[in-house]
């Protein structure tokens, strides 16, 4: 269904263009920054069809490569799921707007209209002042380090699901079929739990030690990698359009991978 829309926007583009040449310049971004400036063509599930400038073959790139494209009227017709993501990251924050004419906007709140034929940002600048800015104005934008709480949640889910799939994993290699279900499950378990001694029943706590203490190292870490990386700096613009971000844009999740795994499979399947 979005590449459907992203397609009818793309037709907008070019039929109702004010301007006389009807033939309307592309541009794409893809991660690192790396901006093509192009006739685009179409795009399917997994391919962009393009023409580069001073060129008449067409050329493709797989969509997992592109952050956003648009066109020269700064209507926005494709954009990433961490485009998306980075956006709804930025929502809320305090911070620095740079622009691509060089200016500096101090805000305390920042609002992103989703509307891509017309893309504009909502700044609050002070108590008594706000202004409408075109998002793609935006070379980048610096928020403060709350976002920082995105780390937490990464850190805390991947040290969490594993230790649960490894104990699991070890409930399964373990398992005794001529024994009742539920003392197997609660001999696996019960090492997550603190340690209770009860009588006739085996000592908790085994290895609760080790699992309460796994998990906020794992969230300092996280932290910490984001901090060195300078995760709260988010690009949009290049100044230049073979000049790279000082960091590439895409968010890794394994929560999208496997749902774009599965998308697809049901898209095979129903074709």
């Amino acid at each position: 269904m979005k590449q459907n829309w992203c397609i009818i926007l793309l037709s907008f583009s070019v039929l109702f263009s004010e301007n006389k040449n009807l033939d309307v310049n592309h541009m794409f971004v893809q991660y690192n920054g790396l901006t093509t400036k192009c006739i685009i063509d179409s795009m399917d599930n997994d391919l962009l069809y393009f023409v580069p400038e001073d060129s008449v073959d067409q050329k493709t790139i797989s969509l997992k490569e592109v952050y956003y494209a648009y066109n020269d009227f700064n209507r926005v017709f494709y954009y990433s799921w961490s485009f998306n993501e980075n956006l709804n990251r930025i929502q809320n924050t305090t911070g620095k707007i740079y622009t691509i004419t060089g200016d500096t906007i101090t805000y305390i709140d920042i609002q992103f209209n989703k509307d891509m034929i017309n893309p504009e940002v909502f700044i609050k600048m002070n108590a008594n002042k706000s202004i409408y800015i075109d998002m793609l104005s935006i070379e980048r934008v610096e928020t403060d380090f709350s976002i920082l709480k995105h780390s937490v949640k990464r850190g805390f889910h991947y040290s969490y699901y594993p230790f649960l799939i490894l104990t699991s994993l070890d409930l399964f290699l373990k398992w005794d079929p001529k024994r009742r279900y539920v003392p197997q499950i609660w001999d696996n378990y019960n090492d997550l739990f603190p340690g209770i001694a009860t009588i006739g029943l085996q000592k908790t706590g085994v290895t609760y030690q080790s699992f309460t203490s796994i998990i906020p190292s794992s969230v300092i870490v996280s932290m910490l990698y984001d901090y060195k990386k300078e995760k709260n700096i988010f690009y949009f613009t290049p100044l230049l359009k073979q000049k790279k971000f000082d960091r590439a844009m895409k968010i890794f999740s394994f929560k999208r991978m496997f749902k774009e795994s599965y998308e697809k499979l049901i898209y095979k399947i129903k074709k």
